[in-house]
């Protein structure tokens, strides 16, 4: 039950990372994990956790307030 409500807030991150990018004509997006998580009104623990996921499968880099769009399929 976890995983199915998890992967809805992964792929609202996702999607909001693609918008936010598009928006700004930019691969870099200076926000804070806490503002991602007001924005898609979960906590800054779950954002985070999906986040470094994200890293480590290479889609993402992680700076201090800010994420390095590298690619989403």
């Amino acid at each position: 039950m976890d995983n199915i409500a998890f992967k809805k807030v992964e792929s609202r991150l996702i999607d909001y990372l693609k918008v936010k990018s598009e928006v700004l004509n930019s691969r870099v997006i200076i926000i804070t994990h806490q503002e991602i998580s007001s924005e898609l009104a979960t906590s800054r623990e779950v954002v985070s956790r999906l986040l470094k996921a994200l890293e480590i499968e290479g889609k993402v880099k992680l700076y201090r307030n800010k994420i390095e769009i590298i690619s989403f399929v």
